[in-house]
């Protein structure tokens, strides 16, 4: 059976995508005059991961949604703010280019241990990284051996804006020599428990495609 490579993600809302795209473009700028060669990420494409699943076959994207919609009907709808630039593993050897989240932090690392306990609970095999919220930017391909302090300082305390992200949205990721396409399977709504029902601004269309 055919297998596709997934995720597990929340969306950015398009204003908080078009801000990092307009620190991105000069960014751009500032890596190519230093000679440092990076793969950006279309503001499109821009998420938070909560949990990349790997190669695994569609029927079981499925299976998963219904696995975590426990989880889901019982986590209330939160906000995020996006701040700051950096790198992992650190800023003088940089392989990704990341913007930070501010608030919100703290509810989304929970949402992330909670879905992580549950796909272990299933039989799912993954390498205990330590979780760091963030949305990835680009994607340091080679160039300057230097750090990149420099080039960053200037937009690191920059705020990106908010997110009221109410769904957690599982992805297909389709590789292309164009890059990564990514296409949305399901989407399942986070709840708000005093009405007991999906929260209200979980409508389609309200983020980046």
């Amino acid at each position: 059976m055919r297998t596709i490579r997934s995720f597990l993600a929340l969306k950015l809302n398009l204003d908080t995508a078009r801000a990092i795209a307009k620190v991105q473009t000069k960014l751009k700028d500032r890596f190519a005059e230093a000679g440092v060669r990076v793969a950006w990420v279309p503001p499109q494409n821009m998420h938070v991961t909560i949990r990349f699943l790997g190669q695994i076959t569609e029927p079981m994207a499925y299976a998963i949604k219904d696995m975590l919609k426990p989880i889901t009907d019982t986590t209330n709808a939160f906000e995020f703010e996006l701040t700051g630039l950096g790198a992992f593993p650190n800023l003088d050897k940089p392989r990704v280019l990341w913007v930070g989240v501010n608030q919100g932090q703290e509810a989304i690392a929970k949402l992330h241990d909670s879905v992580y306990a549950r796909l272990v609970e299933a039989g799912f095999n993954f390498d205990e990284k330590p979780f760091t919220a963030h949305v990835t930017i680009g994607r340091i391909k080679g160039g300057s051996s230097g750090g990149i302090t420099s080039l960053i300082e200037e937009d690191q305390g920059n705020e990106f804006g908010r997110t009221a992200y109410p769904e957690l949205i599982c992805y297909r990721s389709d590789l292309s020599p164009k890059g990564a396409e990514y296409y949305a399977l399901w989407h399942l709504p986070l709840v708000d428990r005093e009405e007991n029902k999906a929260h209200p601004l979980a409508m389609p269309g309200s983020g980046v495609s």
